[in-house]
């Protein structure tokens, strides 16, 4: 048997996106409107950039050219950080009346150099466009006239490198900081990969399972088939489905089970069937009643006996009196002829559980039951057997060595894994012949739901 299936597929990738892709689209709208909003509440900031050249002025043969080219080019980081100096801010600052100091000016400067050439940016920021663009082209002149003072100098006195500006600097259009569409963008995309993320997360937590194709990979057993989940006319989980819709889809779907009962029995045909369940409200009474009218539709001779002696519910789906049953059988105060009923017009019996005894478990493993057992199988072709769930109570563990086989209805919107896993290794234990499971309550097909939609809806199998 194997345990708990935790690999991810692409199928239960994209179940888990199609699922919660409302959450996916609104943690993206959120991160999107926040990001946009927080940009709003940001201090516009304005960049403007001017350019220089740098050229020497000494040599008049290619080689000297090229020397002084190259002389100019290793000099290019010196004057790059001379631009933030404070003997070429602090004439800015009074030519500007600005109030900031050389150090506090010289942060919002940003100085770049394109890679191999003699060309330098100065580009300034400020939360006012038109002081962006002066300030930009007062640091450039100054620079420019700084660079002649202190710069190497010919014999004749001149400056052998001379720093001109070839860009000025003009006053921005749009803000540079911050950027309200790409800031936007990044924070709808942190939204999406967050809702993603939290989609995936919710999904591995969720251990239920939901489609045959996940059943599969918690054990070997066999697939019977699936019931699925469609509301009933009254709002409410109904009993004999099969009954009421003998041409329903849910009448196909026990008719398809039924046939692969008998795939899974070929072996060794299975007449005495115990059905059981994980834990409680799962659906297995109602799909033992059920199944037990698909076999009789067949004409079977079919016997369904209610040995859930604690929550009975078999006698209340078909409408009779359950005080009299399996427990007045077991202890000898009536006979099994006059404790069962037949079903009008068809070949199946019930035997209700009779009056809840205070040891259920006692009587059930009792010769007298296991004598019963024995009796009914003589005169009938199957004989089905509802037990408590597996995980509540240690009554179906203690009822399946006496039948053929075990049928273990699963209910897709509540099973969870290790429950199934759990139900099945203790059901392996007491030494149980597994012939399949069944998945109740799963999603319906559109392709199917269409075929039936002049039908009317169709119920899902009742919690018990």
């Amino acid at each position: 048997m194997k345990s708990d299936f935790s690999g991810w597929t692409l199928a239960r990738v994209g179940d888990a996106l199609r699922k919660f892709w409302l959450l996916i689209l609104a943690l993206t709208l959120v991160g999107g409107v926040a990001a946009f909003g927080l940009s709003a509440t940001v201090t516009p900031v304005f960049q403007s950039t001017a350019t220089l050249y740098f050229a020497l002025n000494q040599g008049t043969s290619a080689s000297d050219l090229n020397q002084g080219s190259t002389y100019t080019q290793n000099q290019m980081l010196s004057f790059a950080q001379l631009a933030t100096s404070s003997r070429v801010l602090e004439p800015v600052i009074e030519e500007l009346g600005l109030e900031d100091t050389p150090r506090q000016l010289a942060r919002s400067i940003a100085v770049s150099i394109p890679q191999d050439t003699v060309i330098l940016q100065v580009q300034a920021s400020s939360t006012d466009p038109e002081q962006s663009a002066a300030i930009a082209n007062a640091i450039s002149e100054s620079l420019a006239a700084v660079v002649g003072e202190v710069g190497p100098r010919g014999p004749e006195g001149s400056a052998t490198i001379t720093a001109t500006v070839i860009d000025e600097a003009v006053v921005p259009l749009f803000q540079a900081i911050p950027n309200k569409p790409r800031d936007a963008a990044l924070g709808a995309l942190l939204g999406l990969m967050l809702g993603v993320l939290t989609a995936l997360v919710v999904a591995m937590a969720d251990t239920r399972i939901r489609r045959e194709e996940t059943l599969a990979q918690v054990t070997p057993a066999p697939i019977l088939g699936s019931i699925t989940r469609t509301p009933s006319p009254g709002g409410g989980p109904q009993g004999l489905m099969v009954a009421r819709e003998p041409l329903g889809h849910t009448a196909e779907e026990f008719r398809r089970i039924r046939s692969s009962l008998t795939y899974a029995s070929v072996a060794d045909r299975a007449r005495r069937i115990l059905i059981t369940s994980s834990v409680p409200a799962e659906g297995k009474s109602t799909f033992a009643a059920n199944l037990a009218l698909t076999l009789a539709g067949l004409r079977h001779s079919v016997l369904l006996i209610d040995a859930d002696l604690r929550r009975p519910r078999v006698a209340e789906y078909f409408g009779v009196e359950g005080a009299v049953g399996l427990t007045g059988v077991l202890v000898g105060e009536v006979d099994l002829d006059v404790a069962k009923f037949s079903r009008t017009d068809s070949t199946l019996d019930v035997l209700p559980s009779g009056a809840v005894p205070p040891n259920p478990s006692e009587m059930l493993t009792s010769d007298a039951m296991r004598q019963l057992l024995a009796a009914v199988t003589d005169h009938y072709d199957f004989v089905l057997v509802d037990s408590p769930p597996v995980l509540s109570v240690a009554d179906a563990n203690l009822l399946s060595p006496l039948m053929d086989g075990v049928i273990v209805v699963v209910d897709a919107t509540k099973t969870r894994r290790p429950q199934l896993t759990e139900t099945l290794r203790m059901l392996e234990n007491a030494g149980a012949r597994v012939l399949g499971l069944v998945l109740n309550k799963a999603r319906a097909p559109r392709r199917r739901q269409s075929y039936y939609a002049d039908e009317g809806a169709q119920p899902e199998l009742a919690r018990d």
